[in-house]
């Protein structure tokens, strides 16, 4: 009877050890597969984030390959005809009155036509550099005494030193969100500043507009911010964006040499 007692608590203990190694064995397989479940969710994520970025990148330097083409042919083909009928109207035209009356006209289109030309391929940054390029889209705004737009490079020769695409992102960066202060902030002062970090330059942005509340507008950045924040990727900088409503916008980047 001693012997059948035994046999049956050795049949319960191997039947309880048994059902542990084997629930112990589906929850060990069941988190593995969770987890590698997890894993290639992430690693889709990242794969989409990735493509996205991506697709972003070359969306933007394919903008940028046609500002240049369009702002070449703006520069060589229409400010050239416009300069020719300029001469030819000067010399056809016989009254200084009938003088009078177009040239001015035909001047403030081929200004704009420059402008226009500038404002998509800058001259300037390429020949002269960051600082110079930045000065002179300063005094762009300027002219129309609507806005004041002041900058100061703080760096001496650093801002320079940066490459070519470095410095094309960061003006255009620049030029977006000059344009969103017009078009949305109502402001009347902007400044700009470069001042040097130890790695690289910082570029500060302030406006004195109407601001904005950053929690209730965080999902809600327009596409011109998100151009922004795809070329600042594209350096592998950082940004810090400080506003409030009434108190205007404000952005600095960190972009590394």
């Amino acid at each position: 009877m001693q012997k059948v007692t035994d046999n049956i608590f050795l049949l319960v203990l191997f039947a309880m050890i048994g059902t542990f190694i084997l629930a112990a064995s589906f929850i060990f397989f069941f988190l593995r597969y969770q987890r590698k479940i997890a894993t290639q969710k992430a690693a889709l994520q990242k794969a989409e984030i990735e493509y996205g970025e991506q697709l972003l990148n070359a969306t933007l330097l394919s903008q940028e390959d046609e500002r240049k083409r369009i702002g070449r042919d703006l520069h060589d083909d229409v400010g050239a005809s416009l300069s020719n009928l300029k001469m030819i109207m000067a010399q056809t035209i016989e009254t200084d009155e009938s003088k009078n009356k177009y040239k001015p006209l035909i001047d403030n289109i081929i200004t704009t036509v420059r402008t226009i030309s500038h404002t998509l391929s800058p001259p300037g940054l390429e020949l002269f550099g960051l600082d110079y390029a930045m000065h002179e889209l300063a005094d762009s705004f300027n002219i129309s005494g609507k806005i004041e737009v002041s900058f100061a490079n703080n760096t001496g020769t650093k801002a320079d030193k940066l490459s070519k695409q470095t410095a094309l992102a960061i003006y255009r960066i620049v030029q977006e969100l000059l344009s969103n202060t017009i078009k949305h902030a109502n402001a009347k002062k902007i400044a700009i500043n470069f001042d040097a970090a130890n790695d690289g330059i910082v570029v500060g942005y302030k406006d004195d507009g109407k601001g904005m509340d950053l929690d209730a507008n965080n999902n809600k950045f327009g596409m011109g911010m998100k151009n922004i924040e795809a070329r600042i990727k594209m350096m592998n900088a950082s940004y810090n964006i400080i506003s409030s409503l009434g108190d205007g916008f404000g952005i600095t980047i960190t972009v590394k040499q």
